[in-house]
């Protein structure tokens, strides 16, 4: 409970303008607690008196206690940091072993506050205690503005420790943080408890967050009383930003993180499993239903889910979220909508909009970041009391009108506003729905903008998730807007509050909030323009996606977080020329051209479908290059015999176009697939095709793959040392096209020629430096091989604790990036640990599925896969007959996967 202390100076003197303020608590006070309750009320009280004698000692006013915390003013920054350390030091002297010690933090910060009535309030006030929420026991922080003010002025003997930047729990910008060091005190502690340091994504804020401290401790409550609560309100009333804060409370309370999940930008259901996988870092496997892989996929994690913008996904939202909160008994979700999503248990919270000082606090914020110029007078501020009133308290508009303070007059401003809203406020006020209040904002934001900004907000509409400048010029430009005018136009829009701007990165980026694109888009559509934009707007991603896949090869994880940042427009690019029908072609080059993307960003099942639907409708005949990209791309995602009929689909359409690129790319996979079936000779044969067109148009990237896969083949002919001499040739050109990925696949093929020839160790060695740099991307398919490599190799050296490990990170892996064949050696690893122990029943049936698969998939083992399966066999043998082996290998090939998987995992 908080108290309210009139102590130190008298209302006249009390700390105004810049206030240093400094906010102390007892870490682990609860535990204390219940342990001895009488014990801990002494060592409280002792507490107590030291930290109000030593504080009003130093000239602070303490403003409010709750429970074990103190909070208090003072006029400048040495006084309070003089505070802290005198104050630390005086605890130090007290014994407290009667509770087992007593360790305080404290955490100082210095900005702008509002005083009423005893009380301060503000962004300042709210960064002082989350700053003190990231400490230790025993420590005391000064957050960058305080450092600044105190310069080199310390205490003798005193120093600070740079802590680096850190982002706190209120979302905004990162905190560079210090700790005070004094030769009386501790000096080192655990990692700070921020953001970074803590299981999650939530999205940093580009703005301060007001008040909402009641809304946010009701929330709070009822996410421990129910594992679904629902923000429900109408648009632009905060549902977002309240989610996000109530969850940065709650992130160091939640085992497996807390993880945000936006739906904004979708524009179907069917995107939401990928889209919580792909938040959550996880990969769901292309078989059977991906809302049930999801939630089994979440099964025994303790986790938050942030699901934001539900409202037009209520049905399959709901879906999502039912089926994983029935699967996953310790998973909670806090989801944002404009309605309910009417699942079972649900808890829905009406968010309300800004009270009264709220939303004067929210508009003076923002009014002076608009303007330098701006300050809260008596004059204007029953005006802005006016103003915030006939908004409604609704945040968003808040924001939109103070804006508006850089061009307009507060008097000039209100009376704006009252033009606009007379018509839709006749009468009672509150009868009137809140949307057409917000709707009416941006209906007259969007009057004041002038025909040039009005006609390139309509364009920028178009885009889905988010824009770069490059983007809007391409798309944007022409009919009334000229190229050297877009960035003045985007500056004024996002001056305007109708764009956002993210320029914290390499390159900048846009994007428009939900309402306001929505409202960009009807205006697109009544101007006439819509379905010009969307072709445009079509055509710059085609071209993006196939230029994309032409720069592939350098710095592949850079190159596939680059074509991720604009998934969104590529999925509204596919829905409007596939799935409304509006142009098969260029949806047919975009989903082709994607084929890296489908099969490296873990969006085999996505990429399926959008290839699919393309496939069903295109004439082969008028498009064949599309045609042949398709096939290829699809032959990535294909395993066994499927995977080979659509390489060999593309390169006959690849030799009728006489295009030797997209034929070597073809003949490459055939090669591969091939190879697998133990026809080396045939395989060679084509692997050398691919080489020389490879060459003839200077692919890099192919040439390093044709020549791995050439050392692949003269290994497998038991030419080892022409096999060394050309994995070199593809080790270094990998190298030179910075091809992390190509290296690693190079290493661990180098690793297998060791452990054929008995160079275990080496061979070790190899495999985890190629781990070691599969680890920094996303290639879990590169990541499942080394590691099922590895568990062979640790099995040869008697370490069957290690080889179990890595077989079970090698299984997980593989199904995430669902490789079949992956998955079947690592459940052959198991078998073997099985049988090695033993358990040669379970291990004759585990190896019964494992030859089903490679039956199935017209795979042939390699080396290593196959001293494995000799090694279990001789095994088995010792205690099973060859018609017991056969008989119980039968019962194991008609397992399903998940049988064979849980079969394994008790090995």
């Amino acid at each position: 409970m908080a108290t309210q202390l009139d102590s130190g100076p008298p209302a006249s003197a009390r700390p105004t303008g810049t206030v240093t303020f400094l906010f102390s608590d007892i870490e682990g006070s609860t535990v204390r607690w219940e342990r001895d309750r009488a014990a801990m009320a002494d060592a409280l009280a002792r507490h107590d008196a030291l930290m109000r004698t030593v504080m009003q000692t130093r000239g602070a006013y303490i403003f409010k206690t709750i429970g074990d915390a103190f909070c208090a003013a003072f006029a400048t920054p040495l006084d309070a940091l003089a505070a802290a350390l005198d104050a630390q030091r005086a605890l130090a002297g007290e014994d407290f072993s009667a509770v087992e010690g007593l360790r305080v933090r404290m955490a100082l910060h210095a900005g702008n506050a509002d005083e009423r009535d005893g009380d301060y309030f503000g962004p300042a006030v709210n960064r002082v205690a989350r700053l003190l929420s990231v400490g230790n026991g025993g420590q005391v922080l000064l957050s960058g503005a305080c450092t600044e003010l105190i310069g080199n002025d310390l205490p003798a003997e005193c120093s600070l420790r740079d802590l680096g930047e850190h982002r706190l729990k209120d979302l905004a910008q990162p905190e560079r943080i210090h700790q005070l060091l004094a030769p009386d005190l501790v000096a080192d502690f655990p990692p700070l408890r921020s953001l970074e340091h803590l299981s999650n994504n939530l999205p940093a804020q580009v703005s301060s967050f007001i008040g909402r401290e009641a809304e946010i401790a009701e929330i709070t409550a009822l996410i421990e009383q129910h594992r679904l609560v629902t923000l429900v309100g109408s648009g632009g009333v905060g549902k977002t930003r309240l989610s996000l804060h109530v969850a940065a409370d709650l992130v160091d309370q939640v085992r497996d993180g807390v993880w945000f999940v936006e739906l904004a930008p979708l524009s179907q259901g069917e995107y939401i499993p990928t889209t919580v996988a792909s938040a959550l870092g996880i990969t769901l496997p292309s078989e059977g239903d991906l809302v049930e892989n999801l939630a089994r996929a979440l099964k025994g994690k303790e986790q938050l889910l942030v699901f934001d913008n539900c409202e037009h996904l209520v049905e399959p939202a709901a879906h999502v979220i039912s089926t994983i909160l029935r699967a996953a008994p310790k998973v909670k979700v806090l989801a944002s909508s404009r309605q309910g999503l009417g699942v079972a248990g649900e808890a829905a919270y009406q968010v309300p909009t800004l009270d009264a000082s709220t939303a004067v606090a929210l508009f003076v914020e923002r009014a002076r970041a608009a303007s330098a110029t701006f300050a809260l007078t008596d004059d204007n501020a029953p005006i802005v009391v006016e103003i915030c009133r006939r908004l409604d308290g609704i945040p968003l508009a808040i924001e939109l009108a103070a804006a508006r303070v850089k061009v307009l007059s507060i008097p000039n401003l209100a009376q704006r506003l009252n033009e606009r809203f007379k018509l839709l406020t006749g009468g009672s006020r509150s009868a009137l729905p809140r949307q057409k209040t917000l709707g009416a904002l941006i209906d007259w934001s969007y009057d004041l903008l002038t025909p040039q900004e009005q006609m390139l907000f309509n364009r920028v509409g178009i885009f889905a998730g988010g824009f770069s400048l490059d983007a809007v010029t391409a798309v944007c430009t022409g009919d009334g807007i000229e190229e050297l005018d877009v960035l003045d136009l985007l500056a004024s829009l996002t001056d305007k509050s109708l764009v956002v701007a993210d320029t914290a990165g390499e390159y900048e980026r846009y994007r428009l909030l939900e309402s306001t694109r929505a409202y960009a888009l009807e205006k697109l559509t009544r101007a006439g323009e819509r379905e010009r934009a969307a072709r445009r707007h079509g055509e710059y991603f085609r071209a993006q996606a196939q230029a994309a896949d032409e720069r592939y090869g350098r710095s592949p994880a850079a190159w596939l977080a680059s074509v991720e940042l604009e998934l969104d427009n590529y999925r509204a690019v596919l829905e409007w020329a596939l799935k409304d029908g509006c142009d098969t072609a260029l949806g047919g080059a975009v989903a082709g051209a994607l084929g890296r993307l489908w099969f490296h960003g873990g969006l085999a099942v996505e990429g399926r479908y959008w290839i699919g639907q393309a496939q069903a409708s295109l004439d082969e005949a008028a498009h064949p290059q599309v045609a042949a990209r398709l096939w290829r791309a699809l032959s990535a995602l294909s395993d066994g015999k499927r995977g080979h009929d659509c390489a060999q689909r593309a390169l006959a359409l690849s030799d009728a176009l006489g295009d030797g690129r997209e034929a070597a790319w073809a003949l490459y996979p055939l090669a591969h697939g091939l190879f697998q079936m133990g026809q080396f000779e045939e395989a060679s044969d084509l692997n050398a095709r691919a080489l020389a067109l490879m060459r003839e148009c200077a692919d890099k990237v192919g040439v390093a793959a044709c020549l791995s896969q050439q050392a692949l083949l003269q290994r497998s002919r038991g030419d080892v040392v022409a096999a060394r001499e050309v994995f070199a040739q593809a080790f270094d050109a990998y190298k030179a096209l910075g091809d992390e990925g190509g290296m690693s696949r190079t290493l661990a093929s180098l690793a297998e020629l060791e452990f054929g020839d008995g160079q275990v160790e080496q061979a070790l060695r190899l495999a985890g430096e190629a781990l070691e740099i599969d680890s920094r991307g996303k290639n879990q398919t590169g990541l499942a091989l080394g590691y099922d490599n590895i568990a062979a190799y640790r099995i040869a050296l008697g370490d069957v604790v290690g080889a179990r490990e890595a077989a079970r990170e090698a299984l997980r892996l593989a199904r995430q990036a669902q490789r079949a064949l992956l998955t079947a050696i690592a459940l052959q690893h198991f078998a073997l640990l099985g049988a090695l122990r033993g358990e040669v029943r379970g291990a004759a049936q585990l190896i019964g599925y494992v030859d089903a698969q490679y039956k199935e998939l017209g795979y042939e083992r390699e080396a290593t896969e196959k001293w494995c399966y000799e090694k279990l066999m001789a095994a088995l043998r010792e205690q099973l007959s060859d018609a017991e082996i056969e008989k119980l290998a039968a019962e194991g090939a008609a397992w399903s996967e998940d049988q064979a998987v849980d079969e394994a995992l008790k090995v």
